[in-house]
């Protein structure tokens, strides 16, 4: 079996690219996943994500050093998201000694989101300092563009087929899903998250949303002053301090609609309401999103009416 270096860029002091979606957080999904994947085929995987570095020096030089403290590496694979209002999916590598494997990932990355590939597709650079300091080959996959809508969906709901398809893609073969695990797991209600934010009102602060608690328990405990909350707003992990309430912003990172989201509505901004809130996202704007956005307005101090105007959507994103 091989070994593989995994990595996720940035982190959240040094923030990646944001639009629609933050890269520092939907990166780490599809980290994940690729690691999952990778050692369900029995395959030894270091995960070499930086979490300390203040900077995008100290991030970059964090990265290198945990990747070169391993012995025989196979392949290192760092994963980013794109921004600039492109679409589709790029691969980098420093030389040509990688084209086999990065061909692979970027097919299969492609095929998984239904992206093509943006510009050539792979490409040589040896600008790049993880793939010019880096003892192992490396191969950088930016997987679709944060700021462009269309990417920015497809990637977000599709991580873990993502993650599968670089994990393919590195092996060159397909992967069996790993069975779950037997003990019991809790059970969440249906569209439930456990959400890790610095306080319950505070939805900027989100850095992981997961239906599982203990994934969600695990990051908090990696990034001082986060906590994690229920649905309903209940903290069921953290330092017990008041939750302070948050301000709506104009600035937020999906930008208003400028019409309001209500009863009735149907489309894209809906479907975005619906998982910020927690039902499924079919696009309706029917009963049940007008009970759960209510609900949504009632934890975070904001007039209960179920409607989506520019101060809740603020909120929300």
């Amino acid at each position: 079996m091989a070994k593989y270096s995994i990595h996720a860029g940035h982190n959240f002091h040094v923030t990646g690219a944001h639009g629609f979606i933050k890269e520092e957080v939907v990166d780490r999904q599809i980290k994940d996943a690729t690691i999952k994947y990778l050692r369900a085929a029995g395959q030894t995987v270091y995960d070499d994500t930086d979490e300390d570095g203040r900077t995008q020096n100290q991030n970059l030089a964090n990265i290198v050093r945990k990747v070169n403290s391993h012995s025989s590496i196979d392949l290192a694979v760092s994963i980013h998201l794109n921004a600039g209002k492109g679409t589709g999916i790029e691969v980098y590598q420093y030389d040509n000694k990688t084209d086999a494997v990065a061909q692979r990932i970027l097919k299969n990355v492609c095929k998984a989101t239904g992206l093509h590939g943006h510009g050539v597709g792979v490409k040589k650079n040896q600008g790049l300092y993880v793939l010019r300091n880096t003892k192992p080959s490396a191969i950088l996959v930016e997987c679709g563009f944060v700021d462009t809508d269309h990417d920015a969906d497809v990637v977000s709901e599709h991580t873990d087929a993502v993650g599968k398809a670089i994990a393919e893609g590195i092996l060159g073969k397909s992967v069996t899903a790993p069975k779950p695990a037997s003990k019991p797991a809790s059970k969440p209600v249906s569209g439930h998250l456990y959400r890790v934010r610095k306080s319950a009102g505070d939805a900027k602060s989100q850095i992981g949303a997961f239906k599982d608690k203990a994934n969600a328990i695990n990051l908090a405990k990696k990034h001082s002053g986060y906590e994690v909350y229920d649905e309903s707003g209940n903290k069921v992990y953290g330092a017990s301090k008041p939750a302070s309430k948050p301000q709506a912003s104009s600035q937020s990172i999906v930008p208003y609609p400028g019409h309001l989201i209500k009863q009735g509505s149907r489309g894209k901004d809906v479907q975005r309401v619906q998982r910020a809130v927690g039902v499924t996202p079919d696009g309706i704007y029917g009963p049940a999103t007008k009970k759960a956005v209510q609900a949504y307005q009632k934890r975070h101090g904001l007039a209960a009416d179920g409607i989506v105007g520019e101060k809740t959507w603020g909120v929300m994103f």
